[in-house]
């Protein structure tokens, strides 16, 4: 693969992410919309044009810089990962079944790797297909397991409460080992709004200053809904 995708591995957050288990038996926390747009008749959009709707760096003024990554290519073959909902989970932390996506990652001053957006763009009524899909996947997966290109993924899902934001969102923490054996979390919260969906993370930073997810969030729909009006 020609993007360095290293989505939930168990490996450390400069390296890849990790993913989960829920642990207190608690429902998938989402947050419909009374007024969401239809997206049926939604035409997907290009890489290109999705890069164009992507934060630019001094949105963010705790990161030094940013850097663009996409279109994302999907696995092939696909990563296969075992348990009630778990391939739903792991294929929208993916964009899977997405048209095209693209993925910025946030740098810290050191070049530490402090956050990551992923946004997608699905057809017809696909982005609300897959939100559905990863709800019901949250409240049956206790932890992802596989292999992907880029390591082991081995990560436990647990889930907190989702805020108010675009058409329907839910946020879940996905939690494992580092390799000097302390505790990753990257804390996501993933939004649908129409035909598109974006996924915030923090990508288990451990260190001073935290990214901001909700901030980063609110600024990203924000974009998204005046490059809309244009």
């Amino acid at each position: 693969m020609g993007v360095v995708v290293a989505v939930v591995t168990g490996c450390s957050a400069q390296e890849a992410g990790d993913a989960g288990r829920p642990q207190d038996a608690a429902p998938a926390s989402a947050t419909p919309s009374s007024a969401a747009p239809s997206s049926a008749g939604a035409r997907p959009l290009s890489a290109g044009k999705l890069k164009s709707l992507l934060l630019r760096d001094g949105d963010v003024p705790q990161a030094e810089s940013t850097s663009v990554q996409g279109p994302v290519p999907r696995y092939d073959p696909p990563v296969r990962v075992p348990g009630p909902g778990c391939q739903d989970v792991f294929d929208a932390l993916v964009a899977h079944h997405a048209s095209a996506s693209v993925i910025q990652d946030f740098w810290w001053r050191g070049r530490t790797w402090g956050g990551r957006t992923w946004l997608a763009s699905y057809a017809g009524a696909g982005a609300a297909e897959r939100f559905q899909e990863l709800t019901d996947g949250l409240s049956t997966c206790r932890t992802l397991v596989g292999r992907t290109p880029e390591g082991r993924l081995n990560s436990r899902i647990s889930l907190v409460k989702a805020a108010e934001f675009g058409d329907e969102a839910v946020t879940f923490d996905l939690s494992s080992t580092g390799r000097d054996g302390a505790p990753l979390v990257d804390h996501h919260t993933w939004v649908r709004v129409g035909a598109l969906t974006v996924d915030v993370s923090d990508r288990g930073a451990r260190d001073a200053p935290r990214f901001p997810v909700g901030v980063v969030v609110d600024k990203q729909l924000d974009r998204l809904a005046r490059q809309a009006r244009r």
